[in-house]
């Protein structure tokens, strides 16, 4: 019994670290007619925030594709599959470029990061006016596969409008998905998290209703975080009536994976004549991630060196 009771708490001290950071909580509800996700991202999206030093309607937009793209790589069961989500609009800033896997990182950039816009009457952020109109392209990517991909049109520009309609009209499945962020005074995010409840095969119409009533009384994401809901909170009250029962949860963040190998493999590529001649002049090759905002530099010793 003691070794039980250790084993227990161990777990549960596990559980408390997981659920003080962002994580992701994946769940069922009316006997698996409804799959659930939902996350906490704030400390996800306040990284992104300082590595690329967007506006506040940026870091709305892009931090909103971001967690949805967290949650959507946490829907697939391959290890090495990455989601990719791009947004194409014509509004102030250009673009979006998120990639996730299903380990719960993701990593990001805008066209534009400092793009900016007055608050909607509303005083929101304009989020659908910094994207404007355009696409959204998705992703699936696959190793020894080829990639595969769905572009629709955008919707509302606003993300979450967006990608409901992506999975109504490209997958064909009944979907509510919401993400939110709020960012304070003093740019920092104070708030930051979303949702996604798909309807399974053979879903029954009177489950659809009963989730469509409860979501009816949802001002936003982030006002239930303002609330003090967490992943968890958020699904249960979504999906009240329903019989929820949450599976697991992993931790999210942000994690872009590259480094000075990566970076030398880029400079290699310029071929060995470029190289040659940078090396005469006296110059370095900078190599700059889009992703994350990390900067690798080559001196023409290292040119040398790679040479060889």
């Amino acid at each position: 019994m003691g070794e039980k009771n250790t084993d227990e708490k161990v777990i549960n001290l596990g559980e408390a670290r997981l659920r003080a950071h962002d994580h992701i909580v994946r769940g069922t509800a009316a006997d698996g007619q409804l799959r659930a996700f939902a996350m906490s991202g704030r400390e996800t999206v306040q990284e992104m925030r300082d590595r690329h030093h967007t506006s506040n309607v940026v870091t709305a937009a892009l931090g909103r594709l971001m967690m949805a793209g967290q949650m959507m790589g946490a829907m697939s069961k391959v290890d090495d599959e990455l989601i990719t989500l791009e947004v194409r609009g014509d509004g102030p800033v250009g673009g979006l470029t998120v990639t996730a896997n299903n380990q719960g990182q993701v990593k990001g950039f805008a066209y534009h990061p400092n793009a900016w816009l007055p608050l909607r009457p509303d005083s929101h952020l304009d989020v659908g006016g910094a994207v404007g109109a355009g696409t959204l392209t998705v992703i699936h990517d696959i190793a020894h596969m080829e990639p595969y991909s769905s572009t629709i049109g955008l919707v509302s520009g606003e993300i979450g409008d967006d990608l409901t309609y992506y999975f109504a009209e490209s997958e064909q499945i009944p979907t509510s998905l919401g993400v939110g962020v709020l960012v304070d005074v003093d740019y920092t995010v104070r708030q930051a998290g979303g949702f996604v409840i798909q309807a399974m095969p053979g879903c029954e119409d009177y489950v659809l209703d009963q989730l469509e009533r409860n979501l009816a009384g949802v001002r936003s994401v982030t006002q239930m975080l303002e609330d003090g809901m967490g992943p968890s909170d958020m699904l249960a009250h979504l999906l009240r009536g329903m019989d929820y029962q949450e599976l697991d949860a992993m931790p999210a963040q942000f994690h872009c994976g590259c480094d000075k190998d990566r970076a030398a493999r880029c400079v290699l590529a310029l071929g060995e004549r470029e190289m040659r001649d940078m090396i005469e002049k006296g110059e370095s090759a900078d190599v700059h991630c889009h992703f994350c905002g990390a900067s690798y530099r080559f001196a023409p010793e290292e040119l040398e060196a790679l040479l060889g």
